[in-house]
């Protein structure tokens, strides 16, 4: 097998079906034993697996850096637009049909790890800053080539821990652009779920682009499709709802509008009472013009932490961005309520 063959082999892992149980288990098995073989393993001994580790460890990397771009514009494709860039580029994007609305605000950080700050943007350009980012999975190498772990599995890991990161740098970002670049217009604040609030921004927000409201669970389980014009007839709502409520918890759409459940995360999980995210806003975002722009810079590396204890834990380090483009494009609906 050449090398060429053994990448295209490890890249299988990340695209095969995951409800195939069956062709998952293959794959696994195949790549481990291709590993091995390419590699001389003969006893999958403890100097074997350091000795080539460099080697296995960089061919890994190189096929979770092309993927990595891919996977996250899946999860983000509604509002985001995910580019790629070389570690010595300098990260621009293209603003296209600027026409004569020049003058676009754009939101970012204004420093290595420090606020967000609005600005505006009077070129066809967007420049991001980008810091390193550093996601901690504790599978080894040893145990994919002993088969108790998979390559899709680790792909998996690194990926949601970007997502989870991703997320929230995003949700930073707009709630930065509620304070400092949201016009009047674009945002409103009331107790619950109110449509006589929400409805003047999505009609806004649809001038730009097809409309999609985003928010945390305690927000989006509020919004309905009532009837208060039939509130003799019960249910009031479309049937079609409650099979959604119960299927899902919230309703797939508000007045065709698409809803999408943003996930949080747990800081605390000693109490389960700490959330990273303040779940008390809705965003209504249009999904033609991807105002949330994502940069991935240099290389994926991953460093093999070994602790005091033994145990190993390897840490993915990738250069990442996130702003907002904006043209008076982004609405958002706060609860005062939670």
């Amino acid at each position: 097998m050449t090398n060429i063959e053994l990448k295209a082999l490890i890249k299988s892992n990340f695209t095969v079906d995951v409800t195939n149980f069956a062709e998952v288990a293959d794959k696994k098995e195949a790549t481990r034993k291709a590993l091995i073989e390419f590699y001389g393993l003969t006893s999958l001994s403890p100097r074997e697996i350091r000795r080539n580790k460099v080697h296995i460890m960089a061919l890994i990397e190189e096929v979770i850096d092309v993927l990595l771009p891919q996977k996250l514009q899946e999860r983000v494709e509604m509002f985001a637009e995910v580019k790629s860039y070389a570690r010595d580029a300098e990260v621009v994007f293209d603003i296209k049909a600027l026409g004569k609305r020049r003058a676009f605000l754009t939101i970012k950080k204004g420093q290595r790890g420090g606020l967000y700050q609005a600005a505006r943007l009077d070129d066809k350009q967007m420049s991001l800053p980008v810091w390193t980012e550093t996601v901690g999975v504790y599978i080894t190498l040893e145990e994919i080539l002993l088969g108790k772990y998979s390559l899709q599995e680790l792909m998996n890991n690194i990926l949601d821990g970007f997502v989870e990161r991703m997320y929230v740098l995003v949700i930073e970002a707009l709630q930065a652009a509620y304070v400092t670049g949201v016009p009047s217009a674009n945002k409103a604040s009331a107790a619950g779920f109110v449509p006589a609030s929400i409805d003047p921004i999505i009609r806004v927000i649809a001038a730009y682009g097809t409309p999609v409201i985003m928010g945390f669970h305690n927000l989006v389980t509020k919004i309905n499709n009532i009837t208060y014009a039939v509130s003799t007839h019960n249910p009031n709502v479309p049937v079609s709802d409650l099979d959604e409520m119960k299927e899902n918890g919230f309703i797939g759409k508000y007045k065709s509008v698409p809803v999408i459940k943003l996930p949080n995360y747990i800081l605390n999980e000693v109490t389960n009472a700490t959330w990273m995210l303040d779940e008390t806003q809705l965003f209504i975002l249009p999904t033609g013009t991807k105002p949330v722009k994502v940069a991935l810079k240099g290389d994926l590396t991953i460093i093999d932490d070994v602790h005091p204890t033994g145990s190993e834990e390897w840490n993915a380090h990738k250069m990442l961005g996130v702003g907002i483009l904006l043209f008076n494009n982004i609405g958002i609906y706060d609860d005062s309520s939670l």
